[in-house]
């Protein structure tokens, strides 16, 4: 007789239950209420007709045949998954996946693909998108493109493009031709930034400016939000030297003084340290670094 989804689902929070010997990990792992895991654990041996585990205080114990059936259990739902594992093999081996940072993906990445697609129609590449540096221990990627120090464990990384900052500005920001005569007049203006507002007394400085005032800096922790507050003519921003070129040469932003800071950290590409590349990784490798190439800044 075949199993109902529901017994399934009983069998599922027994197995976990057992394995974990814990009602509190048990849920964890299957992101339910502890409560919802005991019901379902009573109605299985409601059905069953048989006591499965044996609630004492503060801890719980299996009973002889609440042994044997996690066994039995433990060992189908693993069967379950190494047959779903081999009919998705098959897919996985013309797939390529790369986690990449949002706002590197949008403005650098992305207008890019085209080349790629037209250069390795047969790769199925697929982008997954973190704010975070790629875990190749727990996401599920063949490589990523991150923003950071650089100095990540078990990973091999090659900078993509510097983190320089640079300062621009609406060229509707009223200051602006007061600002062109006068550095100090920055002084006086909102400015922005996305990472550490020490970072516009640095800038001052590498300016050949020596700041008197308190200086009036927002930060913001988005890049898109960033950009967007400088293009609406809020203020004047730090901004990525790579990634503003764009808005640059249409004349949305303007920059104000050849002058750079530097935040200590960079867009990588990154690859698990050890593991040997294959033939599409390797591909995507060769082609992105071509792309720096052809990049300003990069």
């Amino acid at each position: 007789m075949p199993l109902s989804a529901t017994l399934v689902h009983q069998l599922r929070a027994f197995e976990a239950v057992g394995r974990h010997g814990s009602f509190k990990r048990a849920a964890d792992e299957l992101s339910v209420t502890q409560s919802a895991l005991s019901h379902q654990v009573r109605h299985l041996e409601q059905h069953l007709g048989v006591a499965l585990l044996l609630r004492l205080h503060r801890r719980i114990e299996m009973t002889e045949e609440g042994r044997r059936l996690c066994a039995d259990c433990t060992a189908g739902f693993q069967t379950l998954e190494r047959a779903v594992r081999q009919l998705t093999h098959t897919d996985a081996e013309s797939t390529l996946t790369v986690g990449v940072a949002p706002y590197f993906s949008a403005r650098w990445l992305t207008p890019r693909l085209g080349r790629w697609w037209a250069r390795h129609p047969n790769i199925d590449l697929q982008l997954r998108h973190a704010y975070q540096p790629a875990d190749f221990l727990h996401d599920k990627v063949d490589a990523g493109i991150s923003w950071g120090h650089g100095n990540w464990d078990q990973a091999e990384v090659k900078r993509v493009l510097t983190g320089e900052l640079v300062a621009v500005c609406s060229p509707a920001l009223p200051s602006l031709g007061a600002i062109a005569k006068d550095i100090g007049t920055l002084t006086r203006q909102r400015l922005m930034c996305e990472f550490d507002r020490r970072h516009w007394e640095l800038w001052f400085r590498n300016a050949g400016h020596v700041v008197t005032r308190k200086l009036d800096v927002v930060v913001f922790d988005d890049s898109h939000a960033l950009r967007r507050a400088a293009l609406e003519g809020h203020g004047v921003a730090l901004f990525f030297r790579g990634l503003v070129q764009e808005d640059l040469a249409s004349g949305q932003l303007v920059q104000i003084l050849d002058v750079s800071v530097d935040p200590g950290s960079a867009y990588y590409f990154v690859r698990p340290k050890g593991k040997p590349v294959g033939p599409k990784l390797a591909a995507f490798q060769r082609w992105l670094m071509d792309e720096v190439r052809r990049a300003p800044f990069a």
